[in-house]
């Protein structure tokens, strides 16, 4: 077990990672796990956690949730029998509570968040990042949200708010396309949040929407979409004046 857990470290200290690598020294450890005698040893407890964590960080880097969701109850469980070994436990709740807001898991994201004392919600980076993007996606300030990349605790968290964009932007398409019959480029790259003409340009052509010159023009007959959860009409009436504090902001 010694071996298999040093070999793991070993591994994961190194960039760039090999995930192929790293993820035989996760199935190495665990099977040594499986097999120790004395799980009440101290090393075993080690090895656990050190499995349990890095476990669901090479879940977000393999883009693997199912397996980030099964692990990450996983390490809430094994910091429940063993406190002691507790020391990246606001790191895995945070990244946690990331999931549930990109997975739109609502409900199980307020039960989580109620577990953290109020304190540590608005003093704990890796805890205060969540609660305030919760915030931003609720008040439709979907500016914060991109400006929140900026200064995120951990580099894991950039794959959820990724996420969070990405829908976000589906979203005001839907809204763009039923509330504008022409709209410029410049405009719709402001309201989607892009960066580039480049990246607006790509995400029109995946919708195909059709470019006239500098102007997109929509086609009276919405284009089919599956049901979104947010309130289009609101996304309609708000995008224009967040995109207005965007441009101020940068």
């Amino acid at each position: 077990m010694a071996a298999a857990h040093k070999n793991l470290l070993q591994l994961w200290s190194k960039e760039p990672k090999d995930n192929a690598a790293v993820q035989k020294a996760l199935n190495d450890l665990s099977a040594a796990l499986s097999g120790a005698n004395d799980m009440n040893d101290k090393a075993a407890a080690l090895a656990t956690k050190d499995l349990y964590e890095i476990s669901v960080l090479q879940a977000i880097n393999n883009g693997d949730f199912d397996t980030f969701d099964d692990n990450i109850n996983q390490v809430h469980t094994y910091y429940t029998m063993v406190p002691e070994n507790s020391e990246n436990k606001h790191l895995m709740t945070g990244l946690h509570l990331m999931f549930l807001l990109a997975s739109n898991r609502l409900s199980d994201f307020h039960m989580l968040l109620e577990q953290v004392p109020q304190k540590e919600q608005t003093s704990n980076a890796y805890i205060s990042t969540p609660v305030r993007i919760e915030q931003s996606l609720m008040e439709g300030a979907y500016n914060k949200v991109v400006l929140t990349e900026k200064n995120i605790p951990n580099p894991s968290y950039s794959v959820f708010i990724r996420i969070m964009l990405d829908t976000i932007r589906r979203e005001i398409a839907v809204s763009i396309e039923k509330s504008f019959k022409v709209l410029t480029a410049k405009d719709a790259a402001v309201m989607l949040l892009f960066d580039n003409d480049q990246q607006m340009l790509k995400f029109a052509g995946e919708r195909k929407w059709h470019l006239d010159g500098e102007r997109f023009i929509f086609e009276v007959e919405v284009a089919q979409e599956k049901p979104v959860n947010l309130d289009t009409v609101r996304i309609a009436t708000q995008t224009i004046f967040y995109a207005k504090q965007l441009e101020q902001i940068v």
